[in-house]
């Protein structure tokens, strides 16, 4: 039941009356409402500290399916958002790449300041963080090279990384460490941990190095959009 203090975010009305079955716009309406509201719920402030953190990062080609950040790395991997859009965003915005920080279009301040202050927590409360591609590596869907990152891979990592049976090696591309070896991901499902060694197998590191060079450029561009953003989150992904 709707109460009062509920707000609702593209969802259909007709004649006054909700149509929650209505997906000629958009087939991902919202709903935000009071954690009061829900029976049995708990105050967020009684929350203990954070001791993880998992930044979604949807990608397709060079984007391994997890990768242990630094701080500064942390937040500038916040601040790229990189995803894929979805129904959510209207037909226009599904299936598009796009960067926003946090993947939160709706920040009414300087995008700078989420970045900013995500560092200043990591230094002042450290975290392991996570960067976790939930799409694909070597290609879209209608490029028959390209594996997809399952669910049971992320569920894979995840729990190797809550148990600590990951080990990681540094990336020499993008600096960041990647997975050598997670339980529960085998034979040739390890290259989507390494997607240096699937560009490699399928005789495509040309092509890989030309997509790294690319991505740090057009990211070095994005980030320097931000003017206030500390610059060791800047050069973090230069």
């Amino acid at each position: 039941m709707l109460k009062r203090t509920s707000y609702l975010e593209n969802v259909s009305q007709k004649d006054g009356e909700l149509d929650f079955f209505d997906t000629s716009y958009t087939q991902n309406g919202r709903a935000v409402f009071r954690m009061s509201d829900i029976e049995g719920a708990g105050d967020a402030r009684s929350i203990k500290k954070a001791d993880i953190l998992l930044i979604l990062n949807r990608n397709e080609n060079v984007i391994p399916a997890a990768a242990r950040l630094s701080g500064a790395q942390a937040a500038a991997y916040f601040m790229l958002g990189e995803t894929r859009g979805t129904s959510a965003g209207g037909a226009e915005e599904a299936g598009r790449f796009l960067r926003i920080p946090g993947t939160n279009p709706f920040f009414p301040l300087d995008h700078s300041l989420q970045g900013n202050r995500l560092l200043e927590i990591m230094k002042a409360n450290p975290m392991e963080v996570y960067l976790m591609n939930t799409g694909r590596i070597g290609g879209g869907e209608d490029d028959p090279r390209g594996v997809k990152v399952k669910i049971r891979h992320s569920s894979a990592v995840v729990k190797g990384i809550a148990e600590g049976t990951i080990r990681w090696d540094r990336d020499p591309d993008f600096g960041y460490e990647v997975a050598s070896r997670v339980p529960g991901i085998e034979g040739d499902e390890e290259r989507l941990l390494r997607p240096r060694e699937l560009y490699r197998q399928q005789g495509r590191l040309d092509e890989y190095r030309a997509i790294v060079e690319r991505l740090r450029a057009e990211r070095r561009d994005y980030m320097q959009s931000f003017p206030l953003l500390d610059r060791n989150i800047v050069e973090s992904v230069s």
